[in-house]
This record gives C-alpha cells, structure tokens and sequence, in this order.
C-alpha cells in the first residue's frame, strides 16, 4: 500500500490512499469514524476492505462479469492539492478504464476534514457520445454493538433487496440481523445509532442509499473474517433507477457529509 495522505484538523484525523483516493480511517472527536479491516489487503490493485471506497461507474456486480463495483476504488488517483484539512483528487479515463468502460471522462473528489468529514465528488463527461454511469461512496462505519445498531431517516422509501424484491421500508432499521438491501428517493438526511453515538451521513445529490452488512456469513470472506461485529455500511450515492447520464460536456455533482 502506498504512503497514505493524512488529513487533519481541530476535530479529528483521517488517511487517504492514493488507490481510490479512498479514505481509510477516520477519527472524529477522539472516537473512531470508519472502519478498516485489519484483515485488509496490502496488495496494489486490489480493493481495500474498509474506509470509503468509491464504487464507479457501476454498482455491485456487472452482467458481463467485469470487476464488482468498477475500477475506480483501483486506480491510482493524482493528488492536486493538499493542505492540513483538505486534498483534491483526479482520475482521467486511461488505457485500462477505457477497455472496461470506452468512455473519456474525469472525476474530480474533493475531501474536507473540519468538524465532519466531507465529500464532494465530480463526474465529467469528456468523450463525444452519451455516458450512463451509477456509483455510491461506500463507508464502513465503525460500531461497538451492531446488533442495537439503527439506521433512521429511510422509511417510507422503496427498498430493494438483493433477490430483487421491492417493499416499502417502515420505520428505523435495526441491525440485529444479516442486511443487503438499497433504497431509493432517499436524498434526505441518515442516522446511525450506536448506543449514545449518533452518526450523521447527509448528502447531496445522492438519491440512493444502500444499508450492508451479511453477518456470520462474513467470516467466509478473507479479508473481513471475525471482525464483521465491528462494521456496517451505510452509503450513499445514485444506483439503478438513479443512475446518471451525461451528455458530452456535461458534469454531475455529488456530495456526502460525516458527522458524530
């Protein structure tokens, strides 16, 4: 793993790899934010479990068996400015995106550390045709207790699980059990309860929201093993019917906003 960039501030710390401009942990107010696997690979190229990876241009797994989640959590990012509480990332289309995804384009993500952590994500089109593109920022929040975990502020909203069965989610969702599911129309504000803690995970621009976290199940899975107890994801970002589609030229904006 490369040297990671390091953000800080009054508030809190965070370290970011330059592979995905990803995040990796956080800590706000003396307690920690994010979640990183400590079973977590070090290998260049592969994902890192843990942190806020950015899933793009699709989400989950592709029907022609392409890499899950894309390429950009992957790829090399170019630091363009650093200072003590903020770093700007860039990824352009290169030889290796195109021949996953024949599209010119450029991201652009912006990460501000003061009394919350946030993110401001940029998406251009820079090729001569259309592009469609879904992605989601990926958190892992660290939790002492995720089976009294809630996560509040989606009912009401379509949820969709992973057998691809739709229902209205009714009321907080408690944690006490394996969780897939995403949720659309849900722009508004999330709240994640552990015990006293409050965690605030608000967007903008973001119309999707997927809660994850599978259980024992995960002690399977190399690089998360016996410390699933210790995570959920809560993401943010626009997947299926909130995909985007840009015309050339075009850009989109995104943001998200951590705070405890």
């Amino acid at each position: 793993m490369m040297t990671p960039i390091e953000l800080v501030s009054t508030h809190g710390s965070a370290r970011i790899n330059l592979q995905g401009a990803q995040v990796l942990n956080a800590e706000l107010h003396g307690k920690p934010l994010l979640w990183l696997s400590p079973l977590a690979s070090t290998e260049p190229g592969k994902a890192v479990r843990g942190g806020v990876p950015i899933c793009f241009p699709w989400f989950g797994k592709h029907p022609d068996g392409l890499p899950a989640h894309g390429f950009a959590r992957n790829q090399i990012w170019t630091l363009c400015e650093q200072q003590p509480g903020r770093a700007v990332f860039e990824l352009n289309d290169n030889a290796e995106t195109r021949s996953l995804w024949p599209f010119a384009f450029r991201m652009e993500l912006t990460i501000t550390l003061d009394s919350a952590l946030q993110f401001d994500l940029l998406v251009e089109n820079r090729d001569t045709r259309p592009i469609s593109f879904s992605y989601a920022l990926h958190s892992y929040f660290a939790v002492t207790d995720l089976h009294r975990c809630l996560v509040e502020g989606l009912d009401g909203r379509l949820r969709r699980e992973v057998a691809h069965v739709t229902t209205p989610q009714q009321g907080a969702i408690l944690l006490d059990k394996p969780i897939d599911a995403s949720f659309e129309s849900a722009e508004g504000p999330l709240l994640l309860r552990d015990g006293e803690r409050c965690i605030h995970i608000d967007a903008s621009h973001m119309r999707s929201a997927v809660v994850w976290n599978p259980g024992a199940a995960a002690e399977s899975v190399a690089d998360i093993g016996a410390h699933w107890p210790g995570y959920v994801c809560v993401e943010r970002g626009n997947i299926g019917v909130a995909s985007i589609h840009l015309a050339p030229g075009e850009m989109h904006r995104g943001s998200m906003r951590l705070s405890s």
